[in-house]
């Protein structure tokens, strides 16, 4: 479970595996990585191995990974030479305050490659830079020197290993740094389902175990050996005899991880945490009958408690915090005043540009540019009908999961109209919006918004009608913000789809480049 450093230390980021944060000190600045388990990456584990991700608890799992970095360390160089490198592990510890190994490893300055926008077409060519530079050749060179658990984090088949890789900040040149190599969860779930069928699953019948980071030393020392004469021209003979002794390292403290059976982990991981001690752990090894009941009384317990207890508090909670009368009087000022309008759709524009600055997807030049460009815009007709399909959202939104199905439950609607109100709902507002508009564009002789019709009429995506408008009828720099709209609403799908989303993933830039046709509207 996450938790928050009590220390001064600045969090950089959270995956599936772990936590980083940057660790200042008189020599340096490091990245520490200190591991932990989510609830659905737990129940994977607990699924395969009988405890959760084995970095939190195992020592000899933590090795492994300090020595896997080491390794690849040093072939990396021999493969890449200055387009790609490793975040250097410099050590392992156990951190009481978490209960959880910790690794630190070398602090990248850097940021991820750049999202789509309207300001950044130097920028465009970054993405297929690392898929098709690094990644790809990258995955191939790991199956052939035996790192095939490995291949997961490269991204062979799983789009979410993309922000595995930063783009460093301070070379010269274009130089990634691949800087997280240990897996949040056994590689058996790519979206790819031909890397499934044919890597993922042989890989995890040739280990007899779900692949997780597994390295076949044996292949490993032979690739080494094979590659003397090529990797003595780019090491010197020292580095070459640190990768032997690092692979016997990684073999010994594999062996020793992999070797143990489901009740040894769970046993082991209980242990570590403090919820049982030395005697139970080895009463409870000699009596796995009773490990097992315990395990399952304690697991409906904890579900129980969830379902019937914290679950019903946190709703409660959530309905009596509402600042029902707030709520009222927005309501009102949204519907009656129409420079209260504008100004929430600017207050929600210029934050979404705010976080895009903070993702480090926009330079402070770009953010001034657009936000210059937003108040250039905050008289426009169309930005005003912009927000109110954003208001006609959030009451649709709240229909949608409340009113709708409290109808449906009491028996006022059916079933056909349960699911066709869930369809079609949201166009239908819109459009009642809409054709008032450009009847009242008609009396007035004004520009008629057909643009924002057709588009409205899309469920979902329809809420960006007034944005296309706005790019069909205005021309230069009155477009930015309206295509940033665009780029923004897609890029947050990507961003928000379940396990293969998320940010800087391959899926968020598949959603964030889809939709380059719309923001180019009659350019």
């Amino acid at each position: 479970m996450k938790k928050q450093q009590n220390l001064n230390n600045k969090l950089l980021g959270a995956g599936r595996s772990g936590q980083v944060f940057l660790v200042k000190n008189q020599e340096e600045r490091i990245a520490r990585k200190i591991f932990y388990s989510d609830t659905i990456a737990s129940i994977i584990h607990y699924f395969f191995f009988g405890a959760p991700n084995p970095y939190v608890w195992n020592e000899d799992a933590i090795k492994c990974a300090f020595y896997r970095r080491r390794i690849m360390s040093a072939l990396v160089k021999y493969w890449f030479h200055d387009n790609l490198k490793i975040a250097e592990a410099k050590g392992t510890d156990w951190n009481q305050e978490f209960k959880a190994y910790q690794m630190d490893t070398e602090f990248i300055e850097g940021r991820h490659v750049a999202l789509k926008q309207p300001c950044n077409q130097d920028r465009i060519g970054e993405l297929s830079a690392l898929i098709y530079g690094i990644m790809k050749p990258l995955q191939n060179k790991l199956i052939e020197a035996g790192f095939d658990g490995l291949v997961w984090q490269a991204g062979k088949g799983t789009p979410t290993a993309l922000n595995n890789f930063l783009l460093a900040s301070d070379s010269d040149q274009a130089l990634f740094v691949w800087i997280d190599l240990e897996s949040g969860v056994p590689a058996l779930f790519p979206l790819n389902l031909l890397a499934l069928l044919s890597f993922y699953i042989p890989a995890s019948f040739k280990y007899r175990r779900a692949l997780f980071d597994d390295v076949d030393t044996i292949k490993l020392k032979q690739y080494v050996s094979n590659n003397y004469l090529q990797l003595q021209d780019n090491l010197d003979c020292k580095q070459y005899y640190e990768i032997l002794d690092n692979i016997d390292q990684l073999n010994y403290h594999q062996d020793k991880w992999k070797t143990l059976s489901r009740i040894d982990c769970s046993i082991q991981y209980q242990l570590k945490k403090g919820f049982i001690n030395e005697h139970q752990a080895r009463w409870f090894l000699n009596h796995p009958f009773f490990w097992y009941q315990r395990e399952l009384s304690r697991l409906l317990r904890k579900t129980l408690k969830k379902i019937l207890i914290e679950l019903p508090i946190a709703i409660v909670q959530k309905i009596i915090t509402i600042n029902y009368l707030q709520f009222l009087q927005r309501f009102c000022q949204f519907v009656s005043s129409q420079r209260y309008r504008l100004q929430m759709a600017r207050n929600y524009i210029a934050t979404r540009i705010t976080y895009w600055q903070d993702r480090k997807q926009l330079t402070l030049e770009e953010t001034e540019m657009l936000l210059q460009s937003l108040k250039r815009e905050e008289s426009s007709a169309y930005l005003n009908d912009f927000s109110v399909h954003v208001g006609i959202k959030v009451f649709i939104k709240t229909s949608e999961y409340i009113l709708v199905p409290l109808l449906y439950m009491v028996g006022l609607i059916d079933e056909f109209i349960f699911i066709t109100w869930l369809i079609i709902g949201g166009p239908i507002y819109r459009q009642v919006y809409t054709i008032f508009r450009m009847i009242q564009a008609v009396v007035n002789k004004q520009e008629i918004p057909w643009v924002a019709f057709l588009v409205g009429l899309l469920p979902t995506v329809g809420t960006l009608a007034y944005p296309c408008q706005i790019i069909y009828s205005s021309s230069g720099k009155n477009k930015k913000i309206a295509q940033f709209i665009i780029y923004d609403f897609f890029t947050r799908i990507g961003e928000k789809i379940p396990a293969w989303g998320g940010e800087d993933t391959q899926t968020e830039h598949f959603f964030n480049r889809i939709c380059g046709g719309i923001a180019r509207i009659r350019v």
